[in-house]
């Protein structure tokens, strides 16, 4: 009797839960970017933009785990895509520091100069070599289809030979190292170094690993391998006997890429992958200072060459100066027609998240996100009531606490009477000590987005500044990864990042569009996707217990806002996750025991069903046999070879291996 009387509490607990999953979608909307409104704004008719500047991050750890060529794919992508291109920057972050992965970048860097102005020509979609050549049939928009099918002949050809070149790089290196190492006539035993094409040493993780050059124990690297360009349309050669392509019509200038490879030393908690995203925000910072940044993993690439101009319809349309941050939904490609795996998790990011968007905004997921990069500093919205959505009355009773801004930026007298950096929501040190990135802070604030793009100069003492601050030291005693920038001490540092704007009052949007925006590998078998659910039920778990508990947010947070997070988070399959390898011993035993139970109350009504009365026996012996058999599953995808410290996502941390119109607003809202 106990067991059923358990399994019937059980069911209660999923209805209950299952009300908790209802209730934050009753008021989905779905917002739809207007991409023309934009144009006729901010573009002007000599093929200058006025669109704000844009940062775009992409991280990395290993380009053995993570195909290299797949990583130049997303960065060839980014550069073809279309937003003005003095205002858009690519930053690659590298955390193993291996000459590989910046030799690929620089041969991607060659390849952009063909494939960007091809693409500009021709209309190309999707804007990724490899996915784009995969196409079964490729449509023309050039002026004459003999003219593009000769085009494509030959950036074919082009990337072909791109290929051959990246998969010879490792056997390259390796040999141009020994040649210059035989040289130096170096004995046995003696460090034997990893040299660049130029004939220098290279500073990073050296092939044969040596003290100050190995994984975890490299200097800091900041190459700029595609210079920032001319503010002016700049046009290519016409076709002649060397160059067969006709470039003379077409806008030739590349995007400015950087490669970064922050400081790690032993001794230091690099802090994975949201470690190497603060870094990348102070190095950014430092250099290009773009107000929005937009955060990719090296496996997805830009399918549509609008993604970045829808995103950033959603900060500069009516009402926008709350966004904190865009979320775009993850697509896969590589996936069987049936979704075996569920590796498109529709339900959560066409159910869920879309409904999120009819109140405070949906989480952040971690890829496909953009950002205001204000609010990674720490600031508060513009607008906010004291009482927030739980207790907008407060705002009444209490008009002197009433919390507004009148924006973002500071004016001058306002900035001379409260000191240089008065302005800050933290202390001065909370930043670190650059004076460099703190100044570069009121110029982001609140940028308009009407003002000329600046110039930038990444001479030799600006290159050394965006070295510092990516220092292993730099963060210490600073609020970064608590108050400042990704959020530290979690495997799920992005749900507790976008959670951390959330309670101050910024919302998010959610944006859909089609072709969709961005598209990454799935994972490709059962194994790789049970560790990718563990995983992030493991930091689902680490939130509930900790100060970021929903239960404990601040006013601000939407109540169905706050069911919402206590859904996603506070689900049983979050207790399988203490299983993880990350988790302490004894917390391994306590949720084992729950998830056996869990298992067992919920098989006994179904074994006695299939038996009958009489099968009492039987009925135990069956519920048992089946959980241990889910238990012993459960130990095999916790095999240490799978996801240790050096597994797919050890090291990186990071997340895998569609009306109503108003003037100029930037983008329709559609209600259900």
């Amino acid at each position: 009797m106990w067991l059923w009387v358990t399994s019937i509490a059980g069911e209660f607990w999923f209805g209950f839960s299952w009300l908790l999953d209802q209730l934050p979608k009753l008021n989905p909307i779905n917002r739809v970017p207007d991409l023309a409104v934009l144009r006729q704004r901010f573009d002007r008719a000599d093929g200058t933009s006025r669109l704000p500047g844009l940062d775009i991050f992409v991280t990395t750890a290993d380009p053995f785990k993570e195909p290299i060529l797949s990583t130049a794919n997303s960065v060839l992508s980014i550069l073809a895509a279309d937003y003005p291109v003095e205002r858009n920057t690519c930053y690659l972050s590298d955390d193993s520091g291996m000459l590989l992965t910046y030799e690929a970048m620089a041969e991607a860097a060659k390849f952009a100069t063909v494939w960007v102005p091809f693409c500009r020509k021709h209309g190309i979609e999707p804007r990724g070599p490899e996915s784009y050549f995969e196409l079964k049939s490729h449509p023309y928009m050039g002026r004459s289809q003999e003219d593009f099918v000769n085009d494509r002949r030959r950036v074919r050809k082009e990337y072909d030979e791109f290929k051959a070149r990246i998969n010879g790089l490792e056997h390259d290196i390796k040999q141009r190292s020994d040649a210059h190492n035989a040289a130096r006539g170096l004995k046995d035993g003696e460090p034997r170094a990893t040299w660049m094409a130029d004939g220098t040493q290279w500073e990073g993780t050296w092939v044969e690993p040596s003290e100050n050059h190995r994984k975890g124990d490299h200097a800091g690297i900041v190459q700029v391998l595609v210079n920032h360009p001319s503010h002016s349309r700049q046009f290519g050669p016409p076709a002649s006997a060397d160059n067969p392509l006709d470039f003379s019509m077409v806008d030739v200038r590349l995007p400015m890429l950087v490669y970064v490879s922050r400081e790690k030393r032993p001794g230091f908690n690099h802090e994975k992958k949201a470690g190497a995203m603060n870094a990348l925000t102070r190095c950014s910072a430092v250099l290009t200072n773009s107000p929005f940044i937009l955060n990719l993993d090296c496996d997805h690439y830009i399918n549509n060459s609008q993604a970045l101009r829808a995103g950033i319809c959603f900060m500069l349309g009516r009402d926008s100066d709350t966004v904190a941050f865009v979320q775009f939904p993850q697509r896969f490609e590589g996936v069987d027609p049936t979704d075996l795996y569920a590796n498109h998790n529709r339900i959560f990011f066409d159910g869920t998240l879309r409904a999120l968007d009819g109140m405070q905004g949906p989480i952040y997921v971690g890829t496909g996100c953009l950002f205001r990069r204000v609010t990674l500093y720490g600031f508060d919205p513009p607008r906010i009531n004291v009482g927030g959505p739980c207790f907008p009355s407060l705002g009444g009773m209490f008009a002197k606490a009433r919390y507004e801004k009148p924006g973002l930026e500071m004016t001058t007298k306002a900035a001379v009477a409260k000191g240089k950096h008065g302005f800050l929501p933290l202390p001065r040190k909370a930043y670190g000590k650059s004076e460099a990135f703190v100044d570069s802070i009121p110029r982001a604030s609140h940028p308009s987005p009407f003002a000329a793009a600046a110039a930038v100069v990444a001479d030799e003492a600006t290159i050394s500044e965006a070295v510092a601050v990516t220092t292993a030291a730099y963060e210490k005693k600073t609020g970064w990864g608590s108050n400042i920038g990704w959020v530290y001490g979690t495997v799920t540092e992005d749900v507790v990042t976008g959670y951390r704007m959330h309670i101050k009052g910024w919302r998010s949007r959610y944006c859909s569009i089609y072709p969709h925006a961005f598209i990454g590998t799935a994972p490709i078998n059962l194994t790789e996707r049970l560790y990718q659910v563990l995983r992030w039920s493991t930091g689902s778990l680490e939130i509930f217990f900790s100060r970021n508990n929903p239960l404990l947010g601040s006013t601000f947070l939407h109540p169905l806002q706050r069911v919402a997070y206590i859904n996603i988070i506070g689900s049983a399959v979050a207790f399988a996750k203490v299983l993880d390898g990350e988790w302490t011993h004894w917390l391994k035993v306590a949720g084992g025991v729950f998830f056996n139970f869990w298992v067992l109350f919920h098989l006994y009504p179904f074994a006695k069903g299939l038996l009958g009365r009489h099968g009492k026996t039987p009925v135990v012996v069956l519920v048992w046999w089946a959980f241990t058999f889910v238990i012993t599953a459960v130990l095999y995808i916790n095999i240490p070879h799978i996801h240790g410290p050096g597994g797919k996502h050890g090291a990186h941390g990071g997340r895998h291996s569609s009306h109503h119109h108003a003037g100029n607003s930037l983008h329709f809202t559609v209600w259900p």
